[in-house]
Order: C-alpha cells, then sequence, then structure tokens
C-alpha cells in the first residue's frame, strides 16, 4: 500500500473535518471533491508533509510520513498548486528541469538520463512546442501543464494536485483526466487532485474522497460515490 491513513485529523489548531481512514495502492486516481473552503487544499498539504496531522496515523510507504526528510521525500511526493507565481525570466524548459532538482550532484547539473526525463515528461503533458518560451508569457491553461510537467519530472510516487483543471477548456480538462489515468497506471504511482469537476472524476477517477455535509469527509470507489451520498452537496 503506498498511503495508508488510520483516523487522520488535519487542520489549523482544530479539526476541518471527521477523522479519515483510507488506502491508497499505486496506479490510482482519487479525485478530492468538496465545497469552496471545505479544507481540499489543508488535506493536500497535509498528505504532502507540509503540514502534520492534528492526530492519527500517516504513512508513506509503510513509513511515517513525518519520518521522511525533505530531499528523501521530495522523491516521493510532489503537491502542484496552481496558483503558484511563475518566475519572469525562466523557459518552460528550465523550469521543468527543476524536478530533476532532488536527484542532482554537485553543482546541481544534468545527466543524459535527467534530460531523457525531462523530454518525457514535456511530451507526457504537450508542451513540447513551446519549450523555449518564458513561463511567465503562458496562458494560464499551458502554464498549469508546465506546472504539472515539472512535477512528473521528479518521478514521485504521489502526486498531489490542487485543481490542476481550473484555467483549462473542456477539451484539455478531458484530456488532463484522461492522461492522469494513464500516467498512474504506466509509471505505478498515486494520484490525488481537487476538483469541481464532479463529472470527469465520477468517469475518470479510481476512487472520490469527499467533504460531505457537516464536515464529514468520506473515501468510496468512484462507481459508488452518488450512490452513497458522496456527491449529494454537489446537487443542485
Amino acid at each position: 500500500m503506498l498511503l495508508n491513513l488510520r483516523q487522520v485529523t488535519f487542520g489549523y489548531g482544530s479539526p476541518l473535518a471527521s477523522p479519515l481512514d483510507m488506502e491508497l495502492p499505486a496506479g490510482q486516481v482519487v479525485a478530492l471533491v468538496g465545497e469552496n473552503g471545505s479544507g481540499k487544499s489543508t488535506l493536500l498539504k497535509t498528505l504532502g508533509g507540509m503540514l502534520l496531522p492534528l492526530d492519527g496515523s500517516l504513512e508513506l510507504e509503510g513509513r511515517p510520513l513525518a519520518e521522511y526528510g525533505l530531499r528523501e521525500l521530495s522523491k516521493k511526493v510532489a503537491l502542484v498548486r496552481m496558483g503558484l507565481v511563475p518566475p519572469a525570466e525562466m523557459t518552460v524548459r528550465e523550469f521543468v528541469s527543476l524536478g530533476r532538482s532532488p536527484y542532482a550532484g554537485f553543482l546541481d547539473g544534468r545527466s543524459r538520463e535527467d534530460e531523457g526525463i525531462i523530454d518525457s515528461a514535456m511530451d507526457d503533458m504537450d508542451v513540447t512546442l513551446f519549450a523555449e518560451r518564458k513561463v511567465a508569457e503562458l496562458s494560464d491553461g499551458e502554464r498549469s501543464r508546465v506546472y504539472l510537467a515539472r512535477a512528473l519530472a521528479q518521478q514521485v510516487r504521489l502526486l498531489l494536485l490542487d485543481e490542476p483543471d481550473a484555467f483549462m477548456d473542456i477539451p484539455r480538462r478531458k484530456n488532463l483526466f484522461v492522461t492522469l489515468q494513464k500516467l498512474s497506471r504506466e509509471k505505478d504511482m498515486a494520484v490525488v487532485l481537487s476538483t469541481h469537476w464532479v463529472d470527469y472524476a465520477e468517469k475518470y477517477a479510481d476512487s472520490i474522497l469527499a467533504f460531505t455535509s457537516k464536515g464529514k469527509l468520506k473515501f468510496a470507489p468512484a462507481s459508488r460515490a452518488r450512490e452513497l451520498g458522496l456527491l449529494s452537496w454537489a446537487e443542485v
């Protein structure tokens, strides 16, 4: 089991939701859904080791997440937030290459293997054509794909995405879900992404983790999420 949570609560001082029990194997995509302000971003930060759980047990590959050092953890987990300010002068390729930093040796050099991994990540997210453009000059949707490419270049086991589809049009949004589903299987990693697009979550995610009414947090297979009431908060 890649990720294992037992009675985990999280938040800033007081819990934002009920205790969470969840087992997540590699090769799976989990859609994290709920109303604005429910705690999705805070949960992602907790899963990524940026915030300690208030209570409970959180293990990555059978080891408490808190025991990982920063460099070691950066080879296992990546948290991608689309609201980050882009670097002013950095090209797309330079930015994606930052994903290899946890593996770099003396003077942060890049090997031929590193360059191949960077090329593959850019191809996966369809950003190769504007590799030499500056990240700051891209549209929001293009920049989102570049941020994802950098995370893929890290070759992590757990990829955490905070609304990666927020600035994408419908065809790109659908392609993102299909791509993440494909990459999770091929690269033997787990993906947890927050999204407001419930229909895509039901169709393309393996499981849904939902902030429901009254501070409840529920986890279930995507095929049964609506039946079990995980999506009732989204119904008009």
